[in-house]
């Protein structure tokens, strides 16, 4: 699909048969199984960063100190996220979410707050994120496991009260974390690269297939099956430790950022910022 928008910055599918992706113009496009709608108005005049779906009637997107939740029909206007903006851009910019009950979001800055389904709250500083490098993506598999990366390098993790700072294994440029189960994540940095938790402690970093191409987004459905989307359009699959070739997903001929979404084994959506969206078949 092209769209004539800023770009998707988002895209979250928690079925095969929905997934949600917003844009740098407020707007949000939906997948119902068999097509992309047309635009619809999420946070006019705003810039939507990330969303995050748990069903079809619920998903969280952010803008800024701006959250707009999802319903089913009309997206609404949350309570204020966060704290004040501290950090290069400010804000709260990605977020997580396990149920209506629970999402966790981060700034640039290193600052996450958890959403209880009603407030933002229990601020706390995950990383001393800066201009050029800073916290990049949070994933959640539950309330009580989150993981946040930052292009630092630095990884924090939160165990349901409290977050914890550790380092990743010599890995700067992070940018994109993906943790199906408390026991499983894959992170993947800005050269090509991903390191794996097992439940205690990270792997050292192993290169993808064309590490040269700029790696922007990682969606792991299972522990056995991650799927990477590429500054070129192009995805790899992570299976059990055996890496695919790139494939082509995106063609719009415009290198940009893209996020990808898998909401099972087989099933993925990925969306660029030249305002194109697919899904793909793994």
């Amino acid at each position: 699909m092209g769209s004539a928008n800023a770009g998707f910055y988002g895209v979250s599918c928690p079925t095969p048969s929905f997934c949600a992706a917003v844009d740098g113009t407020g707007n949000a496009v939906l997948w119902n199984g068999t097509r992309w709608t047309p635009p619809e108005p999420a946070a006019p005049g705003g810039t939507l960063n990330s969303v995050s779906c748990t069903s079809s009637t619920f998903c969280v997107a952010l803008n800024g100190q701006l959250a707009v939740v999802f319903n089913g029909s009309t997206w609404t206007t949350a309570a204020a996220v966060g704290p004040a903006p501290t950090g290069p851009t400010g804000g709260q910019y990605q977020v997580s979410c396990t149920s209506p009950a629970f999402c966790a979001s981060v700034n640039t800055a290193g600052v996450a707050t958890i959403f209880d389904g009603t407030t933002w709250g229990h601020d706390a500083e995950v990383d001393d994120g800066t201009a050029d490098k800073p916290v990049q993506n949070v994933s959640c598999a539950s309330p009580t496991f989150c993981v946040v990366v930052s292009a630092t390098g630095n990884i924090a993790t939160f165990d349901g009260q409290t977050w914890t700072r550790q380092a990743s294994p010599g890995q700067s440029l992070l940018h994109s974390v993906s943790c199906p189960t408390a026991k499983f994540c894959m992170a993947v940095d800005l050269t090509g690269h991903a390191i794996l938790w097992n439940g205690s402690s990270w792997s050292p970093a192993q290169p993808m297939p064309d590490s040269a191409t700029l790696t922007f987004s990682v969606s792991c459905p299972t522990a056995s099956r991650c799927l990477v989307a590429r500054s070129d359009g192009s995805v790899s699959v992570w299976r059990s430790g055996t890496w695919s070739a790139p494939q082509p997903v995106l063609q719009d001929g415009t290198v940009a950022a893209a996020a990808v979404s898998c909401a099972s084994a087989l099933f993925c959506a990925v969306a660029d910022t030249a305002g194109s969206a697919a899904t793909t078949r793994t």
